[in-house]
């Protein structure tokens, strides 16, 4: 008996329901968890990442049984052209990828170049690669096929981070990328590709249970590991769902289906190289950001960004099988509402011109000099094996932070580093500090802000910082969190060597 595609995507979203628990508590106890004292969170409580491994696993069972059971299934899993089977494969490895930055927060770069080798061994060998490209209202473009192979390997690995930068509030990335698989999966079904709909549907159904635990309030995220692997997936699926004629594809549909994460993602990178920062460098300022900062709830604001991919999933399908001529007035409606939308938000400011760019100019300026000061302190505490030595990249960090004095505590039990729970009176503590040697004598207590925060690993609470700043503000931007963040993970990165090392010895 062959099973409907239906009781596949029940069966689907069950096996999720039940997985995502599983995984939740083996993610609490290896303290796995997103913590909310960092600067860019917005959830009050520690939440356990890894939900991806609950959404992979829940549909790898699902496509083992529906590849079994389903001729065309099975066909594109281990069939003579597997096509399914090498993407399903290469998620295997972005999953992996996603699960190291979960635990050890992996160098952008080094992820990217991850990334990039398996998306381009999965467009080489599955044959993702086109040489036209159809474009409504414009005609066709054709170019060599190399160029159409990184265009495949940029729009899959793109697509990956996107998902991944916008997953910031509860539910947001699964919601997102369930309405743009929803395009995928009509527009498969439409034009007859049946293994693209299976593969899409059987995702949404797993997605559906996901929600169950990831809509507010949620208790389990996603995690670096799912949100890459979603966006890998919707990247491949979306490439096969568009596929017009022989090495042809739709260029307007993918595009359409995910625009929200496409255009989060463009603005972000954007913003950052304007001012001066590295594209990798996080910030407050997306999409969903953007939505709170106009006064909407963590709820609502994950309401709007689901309406706004609704209305996308709509125009993509609308573009993959209308004509020019009906999709002209199309076009321009959603093209002026997304304008108008993102003018809204704040990201059409005239004040670059004039007055405003010389302002701008010099952000850029200032901005490199303290990036550049904290990734030299990153370098250094990265290269120590002690923690003699921590004032002196402090001292570093400080030419571009501008504190003027710096405390570090680090904890310390049974003589080792780091304490599990609440701090005690009997508690060990060794400390550092660092003073700007050209402050001296008596200053103004009016001029003084001070900020304190924890350095944290994964299991083990490793001490404080407290800085002393004398300019006269009264708190920090969350940029200046964010950068104070990449030290603290190095410190704490540094005390985790350090304990380890004093297990290893006899």
């Amino acid at each position: 008996m062959t099973p409907s595609i239906y009781s596949l995507f029940v069966l689907g979203a069950f096996m999720t329901c039940v997985l995502t628990p599983v995984i939740r508590n083996l993610a609490l106890r290896g303290g796995f968890v997103d913590c909310p004292q960092r600067a860019r969170k917005v959830h009050q409580h520690a939440i356990p990442r890894l939900g991806g491994g609950a959404v992979l696993g829940s549909y790898l069972v699902i496509l083992m049984i529906g590849g079994f059971t389903v001729p065309s299934l099975g066909a594109a899993l281990w069939g003579a052209a597997p096509i399914a089977g090498i993407i399903i494969l290469g998620s295997l490895v972005i999953f992996g990828i996603g699960v190291l930055d979960d635990l050890s927060r992996l160098s952008p770069r080094i992820k990217l170049l991850g990334e990039f080798i398996t998306v381009g061994i999965v467009v080489w060998f599955a044959d993702l690669s086109f040489s036209t490209v159809e474009i409504i209202g414009i005609g066709s473009l054709t170019f060599p096929s190399w160029i159409g192979f990184g265009l495949a390997c940029l729009w899959i690995t793109g697509l990956a981070n996107a998902v991944n930068l916008i997953d910031g509030l509860d539910g947001l990335a699964s919601g997102i990328t369930l309405f743009g698989l929803l395009a995928v999966s009509v527009v498969g079904y439409l034009v007859g590709i049946p293994y693209v709909t299976w593969l899409s549907t059987l995702l949404i159904g797993c997605l559906l249970g996901f929600l169950v635990y990831n809509s507010r309030p949620a208790s389990i995220f996603l995690g670096d590991c799912g949100s890459l692997t979603l966006g890998y997936l919707a990247g491949c699926l979306s490439l096969l769902g568009s596929v017009s004629g022989e090495n042809t594809i739709n260029g307007i549909f993918p595009f359409l289906a995910f625009a929200l994460p496409v255009m989060d993602c463009l603005f972000a990178i954007f913003r950052r190289m304007l001012r001066g920062r590295s594209p990798f460098s996080p910030d407050m300022e997306h999409f969903h950001h953007r939505l709170m900062a106009k006064g909407l709830s963590h709820g609502k604001a994950v309401l709007a960004m689901w309406a706004a991919a609704v209305t996308c999933s709509f125009v993509a399908v609308a573009s993959a099988l209308g004509k020019g001529g009906e999709l002209t007035a199309l076009f321009v409606f959603f093209g002026l509402g997304g304008f108008i939308l993102l003018r809204y938000l704040g990201y059409f400011r005239f004040e670059f011109f004039g007055q405003g760019f010389s302002s701008l100019l010099q952000d850029r300026k200032s901005t490199r000099t303290v990036e550049q000061a904290v990734k030299e302190a990153e370098e250094m505490i990265n290269q120590m094996d002690i923690l003699e030595g921590v004032s002196e990249a402090l001292g570093k960090a400080a030419e571009g932070m501008q504190f003027q004095e710096v405390s570090l505590a680090f904890f310390m039990d049974k003589g080792q580093l780091g304490i599990e729970g609440e701090l005690t009176d009997s508690t060990g503590r060794k400390h550092f500090q660092w003073k700007d040697p050209e402050q001296r004598g008596f200053y103004s207590r009016e001029k003084e802000f001070v900020a304190e925060f924890g350095i944290n690993g994964r299991n083990y609470a490793y001490g404080s910082a407290r800085y002393r700043f004398m300019d006269g503000r009264s708190s920090i931007n969350v940029q200046e969190e964010i950068l104070l963040e990449r030290i603290h993970d190095a410190l704490a990165s540094l005390a985790a060597r350090i304990r380890k090392n004093e297990k290893a010895l006899p």
